[in-house]
Protein backbone atom coordinates (compact mmCIF):
# COMPACT_ATOMS: atom_id res chain seq x y z
CA UNK A 1 0.00 0.00 0.00
CA UNK A 2 1.20 3.53 -1.32
CA UNK A 3 1.89 6.25 1.32
CA UNK A 4 -1.11 8.01 -0.64
CA UNK A 5 -3.05 5.07 -0.57
CA UNK A 6 -2.58 5.48 3.52
CA UNK A 7 -3.71 9.13 3.66
CA UNK A 8 -6.69 8.32 1.33
CA UNK A 9 -7.80 5.48 3.76
CA UNK A 10 -7.60 7.72 6.68
CA UNK A 11 -8.93 10.43 5.33
CA UNK A 12 -12.16 8.73 3.97
CA UNK A 13 -12.86 5.77 6.67
CA UNK A 14 -11.19 7.48 9.17
CA UNK A 15 -9.09 4.91 10.28
CA UNK A 16 -6.25 5.50 12.98
CA UNK A 17 -3.13 5.89 11.45
CA UNK A 18 -1.33 3.82 13.74
CA UNK A 19 -2.62 1.12 12.06
CA UNK A 20 -0.65 1.34 9.06
CA UNK A 21 2.69 1.61 11.54
CA UNK A 22 5.74 3.66 9.57
CA UNK A 23 3.49 5.54 6.76
CA UNK A 24 0.35 5.97 9.33
CA UNK A 25 2.69 7.64 11.37
CA UNK A 26 4.63 9.72 8.55
CA UNK A 27 0.95 10.68 7.43
CA UNK A 28 -0.48 11.94 10.64
CA UNK A 29 2.79 14.13 11.40
CA UNK A 30 2.45 15.76 7.86
CA UNK A 31 -1.33 16.08 7.99
CA UNK A 32 -1.04 17.87 11.73
CA UNK A 33 2.36 19.70 10.38
CA UNK A 34 0.00 21.24 7.34
CA UNK A 35 -2.99 22.73 9.59
CA UNK A 36 -1.12 24.04 12.01
CA UNK A 37 0.38 26.13 9.18
CA UNK A 38 -2.94 27.04 8.07
CA UNK A 39 -3.86 28.16 11.47
CA UNK A 40 -0.09 30.20 12.22
CA UNK A 41 -1.58 32.33 9.06
CA UNK A 42 -4.63 32.20 10.55
CA UNK A 43 -3.46 33.88 13.92
CA UNK A 44 -1.10 36.51 11.90
CA UNK A 45 -4.36 37.44 9.76
CA UNK A 46 -6.69 37.83 12.86
CA UNK A 47 -3.87 39.32 14.88
CA UNK A 48 -3.03 42.02 12.96
CA UNK A 49 -5.24 44.68 14.70
CA UNK A 50 -4.33 44.11 18.15
CA UNK A 51 -0.53 43.14 19.91
CA UNK A 52 1.04 40.16 17.83
CA UNK A 53 3.35 37.74 19.51
CA UNK A 54 5.55 36.28 17.23
CA UNK A 55 6.90 33.63 19.13
CA UNK A 56 3.45 32.96 20.65
CA UNK A 57 2.65 32.11 16.97
CA UNK A 58 5.31 29.93 16.63
CA UNK A 59 4.36 27.72 19.76
CA UNK A 60 1.11 27.59 18.18
CA UNK A 61 2.94 25.75 15.19
CA UNK A 62 4.48 23.63 16.85
CA UNK A 63 1.67 22.59 19.20
CA UNK A 64 -0.75 20.59 16.86
CA UNK A 65 2.53 18.29 15.67
CA UNK A 66 3.97 18.04 19.13
CA UNK A 67 0.22 16.73 20.68
CA UNK A 68 -0.08 14.38 17.59
CA UNK A 69 3.23 12.56 18.02
CA UNK A 70 1.83 12.52 22.23
CA UNK A 71 -1.06 10.51 21.08
CA UNK A 72 -0.22 8.00 18.42
CA UNK A 73 2.59 7.66 21.52
CA UNK A 74 0.17 6.65 24.06
CA UNK A 75 -1.89 4.31 21.16
CA UNK A 76 1.32 2.24 20.68
CA UNK A 77 2.24 1.53 24.11
CA UNK A 78 0.34 1.35 27.26
CA UNK A 79 3.42 1.94 29.23
CA UNK A 80 4.74 4.96 27.26
CA UNK A 81 1.29 6.31 27.59
CA UNK A 82 1.74 6.31 31.22
CA UNK A 83 4.88 7.92 31.37
CA UNK A 84 3.61 10.45 28.96
CA UNK A 85 0.64 11.15 31.81
CA UNK A 86 2.90 11.31 34.49
CA UNK A 87 5.41 13.74 32.82
CA UNK A 88 2.67 15.95 31.77
CA UNK A 89 1.44 15.74 35.55
CA UNK A 90 4.77 17.27 36.48
CA UNK A 91 5.89 20.03 33.60
CA UNK A 92 4.31 23.27 34.83
CA UNK A 93 4.16 25.92 32.01
CA UNK A 94 3.78 29.07 33.33
CA UNK A 95 3.87 31.20 30.50
CA UNK A 96 0.69 33.14 30.65
CA UNK A 97 -1.86 33.73 28.06
CA UNK A 98 -3.01 37.42 27.80
CA UNK A 99 -5.98 37.73 25.42
CA UNK A 100 -8.63 35.29 25.56
CA UNK A 101 -8.91 34.78 21.94
CA UNK A 102 -5.42 33.66 22.01
CA UNK A 103 -6.21 30.53 24.54
CA UNK A 104 -8.92 30.10 21.78
CA UNK A 105 -6.12 29.53 18.67
CA UNK A 106 -3.81 27.08 20.92
CA UNK A 107 -7.04 24.95 22.11
CA UNK A 108 -7.80 25.16 18.13
CA UNK A 109 -4.22 23.93 17.47
CA UNK A 110 -3.90 20.97 20.03
CA UNK A 111 -7.97 19.86 19.40
CA UNK A 112 -6.79 19.36 15.51
CA UNK A 113 -3.81 17.58 16.60
CA UNK A 114 -5.84 15.19 18.41
CA UNK A 115 -7.89 14.63 15.73
CA UNK A 116 -5.20 13.57 13.27
CA UNK A 117 -3.27 11.19 15.57
CA UNK A 118 -7.21 9.73 16.23
CA UNK A 119 -7.64 9.65 12.42
CA UNK A 120 -10.69 12.13 12.39
CA UNK A 121 -9.41 14.37 9.91
CA UNK A 122 -12.79 15.37 8.43
CA UNK A 123 -13.51 16.69 11.55
CA UNK A 124 -10.36 18.80 12.22
CA UNK A 125 -10.94 20.23 8.97
CA UNK A 126 -14.65 21.24 9.38
CA UNK A 127 -13.25 22.40 12.50
CA UNK A 128 -10.67 24.74 11.08
CA UNK A 129 -13.01 25.49 8.44
CA UNK A 130 -15.72 27.14 10.57
CA UNK A 131 -13.20 28.26 13.32
CA UNK A 132 -12.17 30.26 10.31
CA UNK A 133 -14.86 31.74 9.14
CA UNK A 134 -16.06 32.46 13.52
CA UNK A 135 -12.97 34.18 13.88
CA UNK A 136 -12.60 36.52 10.93
CA UNK A 137 -16.06 36.78 11.22
CA UNK A 138 -16.37 38.06 14.60
CA UNK A 139 -13.26 40.19 13.86
CA UNK A 140 -14.23 41.85 10.56
CA UNK A 141 -18.21 43.08 12.01
CA UNK A 142 -18.54 46.16 14.41
CA UNK A 143 -20.53 43.96 17.21
CA UNK A 144 -19.61 46.71 19.56
CA UNK A 145 -17.75 49.61 19.92
CA UNK A 146 -14.33 50.04 21.63
CA UNK A 147 -14.59 52.26 24.90
CA UNK A 148 -12.79 55.92 24.55
CA UNK A 149 -11.15 57.26 27.65
CA UNK A 150 -11.08 61.00 27.91
CA UNK A 151 -8.77 62.79 30.18
CA UNK A 152 -8.55 66.66 30.74
CA UNK A 153 -6.35 68.47 32.83
CA UNK A 154 -6.05 71.82 33.85
CA UNK A 155 -7.47 74.62 36.57
CA UNK A 156 -10.63 74.74 38.24
CA UNK A 157 -11.24 78.66 37.98
CA UNK A 158 -14.27 80.45 38.86
CA UNK A 159 -16.05 77.00 38.72
CA UNK A 160 -16.10 74.97 41.80
CA UNK A 161 -14.07 72.16 39.85
CA UNK A 162 -13.03 71.03 36.40
CA UNK A 163 -15.99 68.62 35.79
CA UNK A 164 -18.02 71.27 35.78
CA UNK A 165 -16.02 73.41 33.77
CA UNK A 166 -15.87 71.16 30.89
CA UNK A 167 -19.44 69.40 31.59
CA UNK A 168 -21.03 71.71 28.59
CA UNK A 169 -18.85 70.74 26.21
CA UNK A 170 -19.10 67.31 26.96
CA UNK A 171 -22.94 67.16 27.45
CA UNK A 172 -23.14 68.25 24.38
CA UNK A 173 -20.44 66.28 22.56
CA UNK A 174 -20.79 62.99 24.47
CA UNK A 175 -23.15 60.69 25.57
CA UNK A 176 -23.02 57.38 28.21
CA UNK A 177 -20.50 59.35 29.66
CA UNK A 178 -19.12 57.75 32.90
CA UNK A 179 -16.92 58.75 35.62
CA UNK A 180 -13.80 57.29 36.07
CA UNK A 181 -11.43 59.37 38.46
CA UNK A 182 -11.29 63.05 39.89
CA UNK A 183 -8.02 64.29 41.29
CA UNK A 184 -6.35 67.52 42.37
CA UNK A 185 -3.40 68.59 43.06
CA UNK A 186 -2.59 71.77 44.62
CA UNK A 187 -4.31 74.26 42.05
CA UNK A 188 -4.32 71.85 39.06
CA UNK A 189 -7.25 69.45 38.48
CA UNK A 190 -6.99 66.43 36.58
CA UNK A 191 -10.89 64.78 35.24
CA UNK A 192 -10.80 61.20 33.53
CA UNK A 193 -14.36 60.24 32.03
CA UNK A 194 -15.31 56.98 29.72
CA UNK A 195 -17.27 58.19 26.91
CA UNK A 196 -18.78 57.75 23.69
CA UNK A 197 -18.95 60.37 20.81
CA UNK A 198 -18.71 60.56 17.11
CA UNK A 199 -17.24 63.90 17.79
CA UNK A 200 -14.09 63.09 18.70
CA UNK A 201 -11.76 65.74 16.81
CA UNK A 202 -14.59 68.96 17.54
CA UNK A 203 -14.65 67.27 21.88
CA UNK A 204 -10.53 67.95 22.00
CA UNK A 205 -10.62 70.94 19.83
CA UNK A 206 -13.38 72.71 22.14
CA UNK A 207 -12.18 71.28 25.23
CA UNK A 208 -8.79 72.67 24.56
CA UNK A 209 -9.70 76.29 24.43
CA UNK A 210 -11.38 76.38 27.16
CA UNK A 211 -8.65 78.94 28.74
CA UNK A 212 -9.19 76.44 32.23
CA UNK A 213 -7.65 73.57 30.67
CA UNK A 214 -4.00 72.84 30.05
CA UNK A 215 -4.14 69.45 27.89
CA UNK A 216 -6.61 66.99 26.57
CA UNK A 217 -6.38 63.65 25.60
CA UNK A 218 -9.13 61.29 24.15
CA UNK A 219 -7.95 57.53 24.07
CA UNK A 220 -9.54 54.39 22.06
CA UNK A 221 -9.41 51.51 25.06
CA UNK A 222 -8.50 48.09 23.39
CA UNK A 223 -9.39 44.96 24.77
CA UNK A 224 -12.89 46.41 26.28
CA UNK A 225 -15.85 47.50 24.64
CA UNK A 226 -18.78 49.44 25.55
CA UNK A 227 -22.73 48.32 24.49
Amino acid sequence: MSFFDVVYKILAEGYAPSEYKGMGIAAAMLASIILSIYIYFCYRLVGRRSFYSASYNLALLGAGPVTAALILLMSQNAIASIGVVGALSIVRLRGAVKEPLDQVFILWSVACGIFIAAGRWRIGIIVSILMTAVVILMDILPLSKASLILSVYGHEGEKANLRKVCGEVISRNCTGVKTISEGKLGKRSSLVLRIRTKQRLRLTNELANLPEVDSVTLVEQTGEVSY
